[in-house]
């Protein structure tokens, strides 16, 4: 009986530890406002609020580059977001390793 109540106390803790790591990703295409803004280092309100507004308006991010449309975009916040293309979508993972600034030619 305790091997049982052993297994399932073990196989809590990994559903946990798994659903606090994927909290840390934001989806970029589906995040709200604030949970753009609560990315670390802090992203603005104004900004998170214009990363919705263009993609309610122009659809989806497709690729990484789409967010430098964003009105108020600069490369400082570009780099934080870190935007990972991950299974059709546009995401925020704080462990994933950084992206090499986009080309300006």
């Amino acid at each position: 009986m305790s091997l049982r109540i052993l297994a399932c106390l073990m196989m809590s803790l990994a559903l946990l530890a798994t659903t606090a790591f994927a909290a840390d990703v934001v989806s970029l295409n589906k995040g709200s406002a604030a949970q753009i803004q609560a990315i670390s280092p802090k992203i603005p309100e104004s900004l998170a609020k214009e990363i919705v507004a263009y993609r309610e308006k122009n659809g989806p991010f497709k690729k990484a580059d789409d967010l430098l449309k964003v009105p108020g975009m600069t490369q400082d916040f570009f780099e934080v977001l870190n935007p990972i293309e991950e299974n059709g979508d546009l995401v925020h993972d704080p462990d994933a390793e950084p992206l090499l600034a986009p080309s300006k030619c």
